[in-house]
């Protein structure tokens, strides 16, 4: 759900200015919006009030990027992608604003002219193609849902063509694609996920309800709680004493997929910042040894950090190429592989702007190469399950389907069939895990448990 800023906050000129150079930065210099805003928050100073509208419009307007510029091109007979970007983003500002605010007409056109205060020349143009936003904003006509349902669902769903014409023709179904990008643009739950080498699921509950957060048990994951606000969620006591990650139910659902149990030797070969490997520690009780591995020494430092923090000692780090010593012996080998990220897009909006059929392709050989890898890690008997947080056939069901035809010595276990854990929710008739942000109000998960025989 959109949140509605409401205009008796105090919000500074000061913070509209910040969202243009945000915008700017994203849009036009491809740079990441998080890493951006905390920089920016960590140089200025801003109220509360203030940090959560810049980081609201920001994610509001890249969600809703497709929509907001139909709008004003429809307000303007200047085309969209002809217009200095400061001008277009002051632009999709102030749609914004009028859009999905509450904030007065008056209110909006000064903050155009304030946002655009170095373009002189180009006040009059702003200030009518505002008041032509302001007067039609309910009156736009979008395609016909039903006649032309492609270009509704890029101009009302804010997705770029080739995504939607690329999901029509893999999943068939004109309403599923529509559903998922509906789903991509609502603002995501606050997902968390109980350490359980420090607590359980009720307990944490109980005391986050003690300082002032309420929560609700997730639906598919009992591991998770879906916490109702976000404000200073990381100054509580119980975050600092690591009774917690924030971990999105699908990514935890994923996880479970290992069937890790106690006493095994497990090598998680793609572990990043180690969210997944803590959760893996936390099923394994700490007994058996997890190898994590990844290409950037900086995430695996960040690793070795948080799994003090939460009391995982049975994970050691280990560079890729040292994993070779473990060939034939991990009980399961878990690869969470750089992918797409087209599950993710209600959480990184700006991705769906950014990627490029390019990248897909790109990324297909590089997770084939990582799957022929480290296959030859599982030992007989063991398991290799290999996940992505992506909805793109090749990236998954494709890669999938090449590796077993070329390693005859591997089968697939249906998801199902995991014990510890009901997936027939979320296992499909071939027998991978799929977990959909329409369906289960997850990001989307793609997971694949092939055995050795």
């Amino acid at each position: 759900m959109i949140k509605n800023i409401k205009s008796k906050v105090l919000i500074r000129q000061k913070s509209y200015n910040s969202i243009l150079l945000l915008l700017n930065s994203i849009l036009h210099e491809k740079k990441y919006p998080d890493k951006l805003i905390s920089e920016l928050f960590k140089k200025e100073d801003f109220s509360s009030d203030e940090k959560a509208v810049i980081f609201d419009f920001v994610y509001g307007i890249l969600r809703h990027l497709g929509r907001l510029d139909y709008i004003i091109g429809h307000a303007s007979y200047a085309i969209t992608k002809n217009l200095d970007p400061v001008i277009l983003n002051s632009f999709r500002i102030c749609a914004y604003q009028a859009i999905f605010t509450d904030a007065s007409a008056a209110g909006i056109i000064n903050n155009a002219v304030a946002m655009s205060s170095n373009h002189t020349k180009l006040s009059g143009f702003v200030k009518r193609t505002i008041e032509a936003i302001l007067k039609n904003k309910d009156a736009v006509i979008f395609p016909d849902p039903e006649m032309a349902p492609i270009e509704y669902i890029l101009a009302y769903h804010s997705h770029p063509r080739w995504i939607v014409e690329k999901w029509l023709k893999e999943l068939g179904s004109v309403k599923e694609v529509e559903a998922i990008c509906r789903a991509n643009n609502m603002e995501p739950p606050l997902t968390i996920r109980v350490n359980p080498h420090k607590s359980v699921v009720g307990l944490l509950q109980k005391a986050l309800g003690e300082e002032g957060y309420s929560s609700s048990r997730t639906e598919l994951s009992p591991f998770g709680l879906i916490v109702d606000k976000k404000k200073d969620i990381f100054k509580t006591k119980v975050f600092k004493e690591g009774l917690f990650e924030v971990q999105d139910e699908g990514s935890q659902l994923v996880t479970l997929l290992t069937g890790v149990k106690p006493g095994e030797l497990v090598i998680d070969a793609c572990a990043g910042n180690g969210g997944k490997t803590l959760f893996l520690s936390g099923l394994m009780k700490n007994r058996g040894t997890i190898i994590a591995s990844d290409l950037s020494p900086v995430k695996l430092s960040n690793l070795r950090q948080r799994a003090g923090k939460a009391g995982a000692f049975n994970i050691k780090t280990a560079k890729t190429e040292a994993l070779n010593e473990y060939n034939n012996m991990a009980d399961c080998v878990f690869i969470d592989a750089p992918c797409s990220g087209m599950g993710v897009f209600r959480r990184n909006p700006d991705s769906k702007w950014r990627l490029t059929p390019d990248d897909v392709k790109g990324l297909a050989v590089k997770q084939k190469e990582i799957l022929s890898e480290y296959s030859s890690l599982v030992k007989p008997g063991g398991r290799l399950v290999y996940a992505t947080c992506t909805i793109s056939k090749e990236e998954n069901e494709d890669n999938v389907t090449v590796f077993l035809n070329e390693n005859r010595d591997f089968c697939i276990v249906p998801a199902s069939q995991m014990p510890d854990f009901n997936f027939s929710k979320l296992t499909c008739e071939d027998g991978f895990f799929r977990s959909l942000p329409h369906i289960s109000n997850t990001d989307g998960f793609f997971g694949s448990i092939m055995l050795r025989k």
